[in-house]
C-alpha cells in the first residue's frame, strides 16, 4: 500500500511486517477514526484543523516504520540483547496504528466532558481486547500477538526503547501529531526536525548487559531534542490552549451539563446513555462520533428549555464565550463569584455561563529523558541542556475566565486577578 500524506509525503506499507497495517486499516474500528477530529474544536480558531484521528494513526505508523529502520541500523553494535524480532516489529507497527483507537467524539474534548470513564486509553484497551474485526486481524498473527500489541500501546515490552517508542518521551504519536497539527493549523510553532532527531538517536549498552538504552548524540542531536520540547510548548500556548478553542469548549461543557440536568433530551441511544452516566458497551461507544454529537446539538438548538437551546445555538453558530486573563495565582473562586453576580444580573445562570479555566503545562514532566552521549560519556539530558533545565523549572499556565460577551464588558473591572486584556 502506498498513500500520499501532506506531512510525510509518500507513505508506504509494503514490507512483510507492515502487512498488518494494511489489514487493520480496513476494519470498522479504525475507519471510525475518520469521523473523529484530531484537534476537537480547534477548527473554530484554525479553519484548516479538520484532520482526523485516522490520518494521525497512519502518520504514527509511518513514523514507527522509520524508527524501526533506524534501530535496525544501530542494533548490531549491541548484539542480540537489543535486536527487535520480526514479530515485535510487526506488533510495533500495529500498536502505532491502533494507539488512539479509543478516542471519543472531538478527541480529548470528549474526555473533559465525560471524565475518567471516557479516557481514550480505557476504551482503546477495551476495543483491543474485545472480539471484533481488529482483534481478528491481530489473532491471525498467532497466540500472544494481540497481547504483545496491547503491551506496546501501554508502554510495556522487554525491549525498553521499543516500548517507549509507542508510549514515551519521543514516541511516534508525538512526532507525528506535532508535525501534523502545525501543518493543518497553518502555524509554524510545532515544526521539528524529525529527520535529524532520528539520525541522532543512539543505543548505548546498559551496565547490566540486558540491552540498550536510547540516547542522543550531543554532537548531532541536542538542538533537535530542544526543538522538540520547544515545539510542544509552543503548540500548547498557541493552538491547544487558544482562547477561542477553550471558549468553545466552555460553551460545549455548559450545554452538556444542562442536557444532563434536564435528564431527557433527544438523541441516539448511545448519546442518551452517555448523558445519563450509564455504562456503554463497546458497540454503543463505537457509534459515537463527531457527526452524531453535532447532529444532536443542532437539534437541541430548538429545544423548549431556553438554556439548552441558547447554548446549543451558540455552539452551532460559533457565538462563543469571551474571556479575561487571570494571574497565575489568582483565586479562581473569587473571580468566578464576581463574574457570576454580573451574569445573574443579566439573566444568565452562572452554572452554565461562567467558567474558570486553569491549565498548567509541564512539557518535561514525567518525561523519560534519554541520556546524551558525548564521546564515551553518558550525561543526563537536563545536565547537557541549559534550555531544557529552564523549561523544566516553571510550567506554562493558561488561566482565564469565560463568560458571554455582555457579561465580560460589565464584569471586567469587578473580577479580581484580571491581568492584561
Amino acid at each position: 500500500m502506498i498513500l500520499r500524506d501532506p506531512v510525510h509525503g509518500l507513505v508506504r506499507f509494503t514490507a512483510p511486517h507492515e502487512r498488518v497495517v494494511v489489514e487493520l486499516l480496513d476494519t470498522p474500528e479504525v475507519q471510525r477514526l475518520r469521523r473523529i477530529r484530531m484537534l476537537g474544536l480547534a477548527s473554530l480558531a484554525f479553519p484548516g484543523a479538520e484532520h482526523s484521528r485516522f490520518a494521525h494513526a497512519v502518520g504514527a505508523a509511518h513514523v514507527m516504520k522509520r524508527y524501526l529502520a533506524r534501530m535496525a541500523e544501530l542494533e548490531g553494535a549491541l548484539g542480540s540483547a537489543a535486536t527487535i524480532a520480526p514479530e515485535d516489529a510487526e506488533a510495533a507497527m500495529a500498536a502505532a496504528l491502533l494507539h488512539d483507537l479509543g478516542h471519543g467524539p472531538l478527541s480529548h474534548t470528549f474526555e473533559a466532558l465525560a471524565g475518567p470513564a471516557a479516557r481514550h486509553e480505557h476504551w482503546t484497551r477495551r476495543l483491543l481486547e474485545r472480539d471484533g474485526p481488529v482483534r481478528a486481524v491481530l489473532d491471525r498473527r498467532g497466540p500472544g500477538f494481540a497481547g504483545r500489541v496491547v503491551g506496546l500501546v501501554f508502554g510495556r515490552h522487554p525491549v525498553a526503547h521499543l516500548a517507549r517508542s509507542v508510549s514515551g518521551t519521543f514516541d511516534v504519536d508525538r512526532l507525528d501529531y506535532l508535525l501534523r497539527d502545525a501543518y493543518m493549523t497553518g502555524t509554524r510553532y510545532g515544526l521539528l526536525d524529525v529527520d535529524w532527531l532520528l539520525q541522532s538517536l543512539r543505543l548505548v549498552p546498559r551496565p547490566d548487559g540486558t540491552g540498550g538504552d536510547l540516547a542522543v548524540d550531543d554532537e548531532k542531536g541536542l538542538s533537535a531534542v530542544e526543538g522538540y520540547f520547544l515545539a510542544r510548548l509552543s503548540m500548547y500556548r498557541q493552538v491547544y490552549l487558544h482562547k477561542a478553542v477553550r471558549g468553545a469548549e466552555m460553551v460545549l461543557g455548559g450545554l452538556v451539563r444542562r442536557a444532563r440536568a434536564l435528564g431527557d433530551v433527544p438523541g441516539p441511544p448511545a448519546l442518551r446513555a452517555f448523558l445519563a452516566g450509564e455504562p456503554l458497551t463497546c458497540e454503543a461507544y463505537l457509534s459515537l462520533d463527531d457527526g452524531v454529537l453535532a447532529t444532536a446539538i443542532a437539534a437541541w438548538a430548538g429545544h423548549d428549555d431556553p438554556i439548552l437551546a441558547d447554548l446549543s445555538a451558540r455552539f452551532r453558530d460559533r457565538r462563543l464565550f469571551k474571556s479575561l486573563p487571570l494571574a497565575d495565582d489568582a483565586d479562581p473562586e473569587a473571580a468566578r463569584a464576581a463574574a457570576a453576580d454580573v451574569a445573574q444580573a443579566q439573566g444568565f445562570d452562572p452554572t452554565y455561563y461562567v467558567a474558570v479555566d486553569r491549565v498548567a503545562v509541564h512539557v518535561l514532566e514525567g518525561a523519560e529523558l534519554p541520556c546524551v552521549v558525548r564521546g564515551a560519556v553518558r550525561q543526563d539530558l537536563l545536565e547537557a541542556s541549559q534550555l531544557l533545565r529552564s523549561l523544566s523549572q516553571r510550567p506554562f499556565v493558561h488561566h482565564r475566565i469565560y463568560m458571554p460577551e455582555t457579561v465580560r464588558a460589565a464584569a471586567r473591572e469587578r473580577i479580581p486577578g484580571v491581568v492584561g486584556g
